[in-house]
C-alpha cells in the first residue's frame, strides 16, 4: 500500500524543468533575471566566437613566457568540482547526527531533516570561504596590485600592470588558486541544479553561469591578479552569509544577531563599495591597458550583472535587518519574502 502510494506520489510529481519554469514563472523578480539570462547567452556567444583565435595569438607571442594557461586546466577545476560534492555528499552523512541534535526545536519530522540538510551544507560552504579568503590573503597581500581598501599594500591602478604577460614573481599559487575557485562554483552550480528548487533558482543560476564564465575566461586571457581581487572581495561576505544561514536554524540567538550585523557590513563594505568603485572602476573605466583586454565589453556586462545582483540582495539583507531590529525571529529572508512576492 505505502509502495503505491510513493508510486502515485511520483507520478504526481512536476518535473524539474516544470518546477524550475513555474518558479519563474510565479514571480517577477525571478522572469527578470530569467530575461537577462537568455539576453546575456547569445551576447557571450559573439564574444565566444573569436576566443580560441586570441588565445593562440597571445600564447605564441611570446614564446619565452612559460606561465600561460591552459585549456586543460580548466578540467582540473572540473576534478576539483567533483571531489567538493563527493565530499559534500560525505559531510552530510558523517555530520547527519550533529545537525540534527542542533537544528532549532520549534523544527520537526521532515523540515527538521531538510533544515538539518541545508544546516551541513552551509557549514560547509563557510569552511571553504573562510580557507579561499585567507588562501588569497596569503597570496597577494604583499603584491603590486591588492590595495589598502582589501587589507593589501599595493595600489588599485598596478591591476593590469603587464597585462597579459605579468609576472608570477612573489605571487605563490595564484594559479591554483583561481582554479580552485573556478571548481567550487561548478561545484555550487552542480548542487543548485540537483538539489530542491526554491524561489531563487533563476537569480543563482545567473550568478553561478556569470561567475563560472568570467573566472574561465579571465584565467584563459590570463587576468589573474583582478580575477584573485574579485573572488577574494566577495568570499569576505560569503563567509558570514553561510555562517549566518548555519545560524539562522539553530537556537544560538545572540550568535545569530552577531553574524547577521557582520554579513551587512562586510556584504555593503566589499560588494557595493570595493567592488564597483575600486575593481569596476580600475578594471573597466580607469584601466590603461583597456585595449590590450579582449572581450572588454562583455567582461563589463558581466561585472555589471554581479552589482546588480549585490543590490538587490542587499535590498533583502536590510528588510531582515528591519526584522531583527524589531525582535522579530530570524528566518531566510529569500524563503520569507517569497511567501508575500
Amino acid at each position: 500500500m505505502a509502495t503505491e502510494e510513493a508510486s502515485k506520489d511520483s507520478q504526481n510529481k512536476p518535473s524539474v524543468v516544470k518546477q524550475i519554469w513555474t518558479s519563474i514563472t510565479n514571480n517577477k523578480i525571478q522572469l527578470m533575471f530569467f530575461a537577462a539570462f537568455t539576453i546575456l547567452c547569445p551576447f557571450l556567444g559573439l564574444f565566444l566566437r573569436n576566443f580560441n583565435e586570441v588565445y593562440q595569438t597571445r600564447a605564441h607571442q611570446r614564446p619565452e613566457y612559460k606561465e600561460w594557461p591552459k585549456y586543460i586546466d580548466l578540467g582540473y577545476s572540473f576534478l576539483v568540482s567533483i571531489f567538493l560534492t563527493i565530499l559534500l555528499a560525505l559531510n552530510q552523512r558523517a555530520l547527519k547526527g550533529f545537525s540534527l541534535k542542533i537544528v532549532a526545536k520549534k523544527y520537526h519530522t521532515d523540515e527538521k531533516l531538510e533544515r538539518a540538510e541545508r544546516l551541513v551544507k552551509s557549514i560547509f560552504k563557510a569552511t571553504y570561504f573562510l580557507f579561499s579568503t585567507f588562501f588569497a590573503y596569503f597570496i597577494a597581500s604583499n603584491s603590486y596590485f591588492m590595495p589598502a581598501s582589501l587589507g593589501g599594500t599595493g595600489e588599485i591602478h598596478n591591476l593590469f600592470k603587464d597585462t597579459p604577460y605579468f609576472s608570477h614573481d612573489g605571487l605563490p599559487y595564484i594559479r591554483q588558486y583561481i582554479i580552485i575557485q573556478l571548481g567550487y562554483h561548478m561545484h555550487s552550480l552542480i548542487v543548485l541544479i540537483t538539489s530542491k528548487i526554491r524561489n531563487d533558482f533563476m537569480e543563482m543560476l545567473l550568478h553561478h553561469f556569470v561567475a563560472i564564465m568570467l573566472i574561465s575566461l579571465a584565467y584563459l586571457m590570463n587576468y589573474l591578479p583582478v580575477s584573485l581581487l574579485v573572488l577574494y572581495s566577495h568570499d569576505i561576505s560569503d563567509f558570514f552569509v553561510s555562517l549566518s544561514r548555519f545560524l539562522v536554524d539553530t537556537d544560538l540567538s545572540l550568535l545569530k544577531s552577531v553574524s547577521f550585523i557582520f554579513l551587512v557590513i562586510s556584504w555593503f563594505y566589499t560588494r557595493l563599495i570595493v567592488f564597483p568603485f575600486d575593481l569596476i572602476r580600475a578594471s573597466c573605466y580607469e584601466n590603461p591597458m583597456i585595449n590590450e583586454i579582449y572581450g572588454i565589453e562583455v567582461i563589463t556586462v558581466m561585472l555589471h550583472v554581479l552589482l546588480v545582483l549585490h543590490a538587490y540582495w542587499f535590498v533583502l539583507l536590510m528588510k531582515m535587518l528591519a526584522k531583527l531590529v524589531a525582535a522579530k525571529n530570524l528566518v531566510d529572508i529569500q524563503q520569507d519574502l517569497s511567501k508575500k512576492r
